[in-house]
């Protein structure tokens, strides 16, 4: 499986045009082009124990020396998730702008259809590596290895909202007597019953560390 359901296409043209260091202005554009996911990790935004971020692809140590790219500039911009915009920080081998990867160490833009040939998800709902730069990504750069127990936990719960949003769907089509809607709604109530298990180990395991 590849890490993001839907590979995120960032638009052409902004809602906004922001100035100076007020990137965050895009995160609500940024938020849709990512499909609500971590550009990075894949992690969904819809959970109280995460938070999202506006992470710069490029770094702004780099940029801010020769100015080439500016803090609001759209195609350098990420919706990430705060763990994953944490431990990238100004991680960048090359401390080349023009360069993002040297000697198997590096980025993929998230946009970029390649970042898929780098890593995948394992059924569990893991991250792992296919290449040396996939590894680099995943065990340097975003400590995938190091998060595995919350990234799995955070995709089993949001197999599971997925499945219930489609459960609605299905419910609403259907006469509420009917013997097909009791079978689905028993279904739901499965599902919810497993989602509220998931976000409850996960909550545990976040006020472990």
């Amino acid at each position: 499986m590849n890490v993001r359901d839907i590979l995120p296409v960032r638009r052409q043209t902004p809602t906004k045009s922001p100035t100076g260091k007020n990137w965050s202005e895009h995160k609500p554009d940024l938020k849709e082009d990512f499909n609500s996911h971590c550009g990075y990790c894949g992690s969904y935004d819809g959970y109280r124990h995460t938070y999202f971020e506006v992470d710069h692809f490029i770094p702004k140590t780099l940029f801010e020396i020769k100015g080439i790219i500016t803090y609001c500039q759209y195609d350098n911009l990420v919706y990430a998730c705060k763990f994953c915009n944490n431990k990238k920080l100004a991680k960048w081998p090359s401390n080349d702008e023009t360069i993002s990867v040297l000697n198997d160490q590096g980025f993929i833009d998230p946009c970029d259809v390649n970042f898929d040939h780098h890593l995948y998800r394992t059924a569990d709902g893991g991250i792992m590596w296919k290449t040396a730069l996939g590894k680099w990504m995943a065990e340097t750069a975003f400590k995938f290895d190091e998060r595995s127990s919350s990234i799995k936990l955070l995709w089993e719960l949001n197999q599971r909202r997925k499945l219930l949003d489609r459960f609605i769907i299905e419910l609403n089509k259907r006469d509420q007597n009917s013997d097909e809607y009791k079978a689905i709604k028993k279904e739901a109530e499965k599902i919810s019953l497993e989602y509220y298990i998931y976000d409850k180990e996960l909550m545990e395991y976040y006020n472990s560390i």
